[in-house]
């Protein structure tokens, strides 16, 4: 079971990419596997943000 760190136990981490609309400045943000999904859901019902990319990292 992982914690809401990217520390994670079972899933290894997800690294996750957003683009500000308004900015055009992109952040990276690392999540498990099963965190990164409810983060994508979060993010494509936020009118500000936009996914650029979600790439599995290699443990």
């Amino acid at each position: 079971m992982c914690d809401l760190s990217a520390d994670c136990s079972n899933d290894g981490t997800c690294q996750l990419v957003l683009r500000n609309e308004h900015t055009g400045i992109e952040t990276t943000e690392y999540h498990c596997k099963a965190h990164l999904v409810l983060r994508i859901w979060e993010v494509e019902a936020d009118d500000d943000l936009s996914v650029v990319s979600a790439t599995k990292l290699w443990n």
